[in-house]
């Protein structure tokens, strides 16, 4: 599949602008997930930046777990947060 992300969040409605919005933060996410402990992400924080980008989706498990999902798929650095986002327990990952 090309562009996994891109296709989820078409499939959410997002827009072109918000598609920016959100792989711009997503890039930031990665950096602080490579730097100091400190500085490092949390699920709220990122919870509420996604809200804020996609309003309409704001709170939508089912869409967080998808974008999440999509991550380990999608190119290596986001496969690293999505390492990151396991690592430390921001979601059960669905069972067969």
């Amino acid at each position: 599949m090309t562009r996994p992300l891109s296709n989820v969040l078409e499939q959410f409605g997002a827009t072109r602008t918000q598609e920016q919005e959100l792989l711009k933060f997503l890039d930031e996410l990665v950096e602080r997930v490579r730097g100091p402990e400190r500085g490092r992400p949390s699920r709220a924080h990122f919870e509420m930046h996604c809200g804020e980008i996609l309003p309409a989706l704001r709170g939508n498990r089912e869409f967080l777990q998808l974008l999440m999902d999509t991550l380990k798929v999608e190119r290596p650095a986001y496969r690293e947060l999505h390492e990151y986002m396991t690592a430390h327990g921001w979601y059960a990952p669905k069972t067969a």
